[in-house]
């Protein structure tokens, strides 16, 4: 029997650090919890929205003082 999904892998599976055998279960979660599905991709689209803006910065090499 599968145990109840937990907060820490919803947001786990937002980040995209499941472990693979908990996938399944998490995503039929999701299918039955709509409004769990929609906030981890509002997670989802504002951790790609920040990539996006900072990427500039992202991308500059680190300076040697540090």
């Amino acid at each position: 029997m599968n145990s109840p999904v937990t907060e820490a892998e919803l947001q786990a599976w937002a980040d995209g650090r499941l472990p693979p055998e908990r996938r399944g279960a998490v995503d039929a979660h999701l299918l039955l919890h709509p409004a769990d599905a929609a906030r981890l991709q509002a997670y989802r689209d504002h951790d790609a929205a920040l990539r996006a803006l900072y990427r500039p910065v992202l991308e500059q090499p680190v300076p040697p003082a540090m």
